[in-house]
């Protein structure tokens, strides 16, 4: 098959999309490089013009999968014809996706870390359908990707990575920062449908000077996914994937009214090792909605180290490290957090107060009371049972997290952590899914089972009990 290149070194190339029976894909599926779209004719042939370098993919539809778990091609000079070989897969209405912030690996102690936490649940759990790691999978190291990629890869199950600004590589020019990424993990925006929601992942990090970056979609992101909405149904539900939260990037307007007429938008970030939700108005009414997942390294691998040699590491926000489980049924969806480690039952922390310098469930004279909900937002309702029969709502509040501050002392007091740990950068930034009450003077004193009940439309519901005691 023939090439044509130009002075930009750009060059034609060309291909088939099979199935894995060896016979031609005959309905028409987009082939991209991450700014153009072209389509196949009906024998699955394609023919695109892409730069040296650059990553092809091809737009793969519900009921079908790459047979090989390198779903892309980068364009080589010596090899003019690329192919791709799709195998059918069952489809669900309902499926399980889990949306993984930062692991952020800056050393082998550190990808230890990493092996006997996130990467140990992830590898044992057999409940889930899909996996999306939202960037930063580690702190400047790309000679680590090679060994995170053998762990990652040693589940079966179907995973996708998305560019953060920690995975440049700065041995290379600005131009080719995304390189290596490139090769392990593929490009840097793609798409694919799966069960009927289309997965769009974007690069939000644009070069600047050496180091430096900017939160902005480079133009190529903004073209490739106008020419890819242009044709899919308003009614489609949409997961744009990206590492910076969208409500930080320079030219959010761009993508904002690109999704303004699609009624079914979530939008999953990282980034910022914290958990916050927002919901964001389109122009023509309909909502997006952003999660920001938090990090699986916590605190960027700081803090106690637990009884197994892996540091504690609490988000500034004060939830645990961990991720998102977010649970698919037709054109809807349900989060939960999981705490790396913790029972999936652990939705929250309540703090009471302290007794001779530690936590404790006794109460303050006061009565005040602090509950965090890890998955909280603006839309999350707070309520406590009490033993009268009446149900005491909490207010949401924007403070520091209890624990937080309480770990933050410790450390400037010098209590904390010990000579085999690292002190964790915590700042005085506040929570954004923090709940606060004071207690009535009616509770005698004694020791109470109280009854928490957090309801969320995009939660399951939440009941839990703590014990508190009034002297």
């Amino acid at each position: 098959m023939s090439s044509i290149s130009s002075q930009n070194s750009t060059q034609i190339i060309e291909g088939r999309v099979l199935l894995s029976s060896g016979k031609p894909f005959k309905k028409p599926i987009a082939i991209s490089n991450g700014d153009t779209l072209v389509y196949t004719n009906n024998k699955g042939g394609f023919s695109i013009e892409v730069e040296k370098g650059s990553a092809i993919f091809p737009i793969i539809p519900s009921g079908y999968s790459v047979q090989t778990k390198s779903w892309w091609h980068i364009v080589q000079d010596s090899r003019k014809e690329y192919n791709f070989i799709l195998q059918k897969e069952k489809t669900s209405t309902s499926f399980k996706v889990l949306a993984i912030g930062d692991i952020q690996i800056g050393s082998s102690e550190e990808l230890l870390y990493a092996a006997n936490s996130i990467l140990k649940e992830v590898n044992n759990r057999d409940d889930y359908d899909l996996t999306i790691y939202l960037g930063d999978l580690v702190n400047d190291t790309p000679e680590l990707f090679s060994s995170l990629k053998t762990m990652i890869e040693n589940t079966e199950k179907m995973y996708r990575v998305v560019y953060g600004n920690h995975d440049r590589n700065f041995s290379s020019s600005q131009e080719s920062q995304t390189d290596l990424f490139r090769n392990y993990f593929g490009p840097e925006n793609y798409a694919f449908y799966k069960n009927g929601i289309l997965f769009i992942t974007l690069n939000s990090i644009t070069p600047k000077g050496s180091y430096g970056y900017d939160e902005t979609y480079p133009n190529n992101q903004l073209r490739f996914i106008s020419q890819l909405l242009k044709n899919v149904p308003k009614s489609t539900p949409i997961v744009i994937n990206q590492h910076v939260p969208l409500l930080f990037m320079t030219n959010k307007d761009s993508l904002i009214q690109i999704l303004d007429s699609f009624k079914k938008t979530l939008l999953l970030s990282g980034h910022t090792h914290t958990v916050f939700q927002n919901y964001i108005k389109t122009p023509s009414g309909n909502t997006i909605h952003e999660l920001t997942a938090g990090a699986s390294c916590g605190n960027w691998w700081r803090g106690q180290k637990d009884w197994e040699g892996t540091p504690t590491s609490l988000m500034q926000c004060g939830t645990p490290k961990g991720y998102f489980e977010i649970d698919f049924n037709g054109n809807d969806y349900k989060l939960t957090y999981k705490g790396v480690g913790l029972p999936k039952e652990k939705q929250s922390s309540l703090w009471v107060d302290t007794y001779k310098g530690s936590p404790t469930s006794f109460v303050s004279k006061n009565r005040e009371i602090y509950l965090n909900v890890f998955a909280g937002s603006e839309k999350t309702k707070v309520e406590i049972h009490m033993p009268d029969g009446t149900i005491l709502p909490m207010k949401k509040t924007r403070e520091m997290d209890p624990f937080v501050h309480y770990i933050q002392q410790s450390q400037k007091s010098k209590n904390a952590p010990d000579k085999d740990s690292q002190v964790a950068p915590y700042t005085k930034r506040n929570s954004p899914h923090l709940w606060k009450v004071s207690l009535p003077e009616t509770l005698q004193s004694g020791g109470y089972s109280l009854k928490f009940t957090i309801t969320d439309e995009k939660l399951n519901p939440i009941e839990t009990s703590y014990w508190i005691w009034i002297e």
